[in-house]
């Protein structure tokens, strides 16, 4: 069975901050470091059709950690999957707009639980990863077991015993944040509070309502 593969619209949006942050010189070893030196001079295209597999997807995310660090890849992540989400909602109207549209009617926390669960889906079908949503009186617990976003990062960190002081996926926080609110209007408090890099066995984020 083939594995999945991303959007190239994610790859290019994750590039593309890469350059912009970074620099082209930094952008040119990052891809060569990462194998994908098809990319120098192609940055893939802004649209849904299919790019690397999600295990090239979580090798590169784990070279931009360990070539910019923890401190210099976070804003890369977090721009990048606060405008991957947005993109991502452009293209796919029948999933988001007009579910947006409809859910305008609903009570903010029911709005919330719809949109992650729909975030849920759609991590599935593009990742082939595991997802759980539990509510509480005040948030949200967004589970994922075998999170793409982190696993490279997990294997390195205990291949090298270099244990991972923080967790590291914001790209799915950002995810989320964007998310909550478009729905909602308004901002609302995400936290990743357990990270399978640094050893916890899923990672989970809370999203207060």
């Amino acid at each position: 069975m083939e594995e999945n593969r991303i959007p190239a619209l994610l790859l290019n949006i994750l590039l593309t901050q890469v350059d912009e942050m970074m620099g082209r010189r930094s952008l040119i070893m990052l891809l060569r470091q990462a194998g994908l030196t098809e990319y120098i001079n192609h940055i893939p295209p802004m649209d849904d059709s299919p790019s690397i597999t999600v295990t090239e997807y979580s090798k590169l995310l784990a070279n931009i950690y360990d070539i910019f660090g923890a401190r210099g890849a976070k804003p890369i992540f977090l721009r990048g999957g606060r405008l991957g989400a947005a993109e991502l909602r452009r293209q796919r109207p029948a999933q988001f707009t007009i579910a947006g549209t409809a859910l305008k009617l609903l009570p903010g926390a029911k709005r919330m639980q719809i949109v992650l669960n729909k975030l849920a889906d759609q991590g599935r079908e593009m990742y082939g990863a595991t997802y759980h949503l539990h509510e509480e009186s005040d948030a949200f617990l967004f589970d994922i077991t075998n999170c793409p976003y982190c696993a490279e990062i997990a294997r390195r960190s205990k291949e090298q015993n270099r244990p991972v002081g923080k967790p590291v996926c914001h790209i799915p926080a950002a995810i989320i944040d964007e998310m909550m609110e478009w729905i909602t209007g308004e901002k609302h408090l995400v936290e990743e509070i357990a990270c399978i890099a640094m050893g916890d066995a899923t990672c989970c984020f809370r999203v207060g309502k």
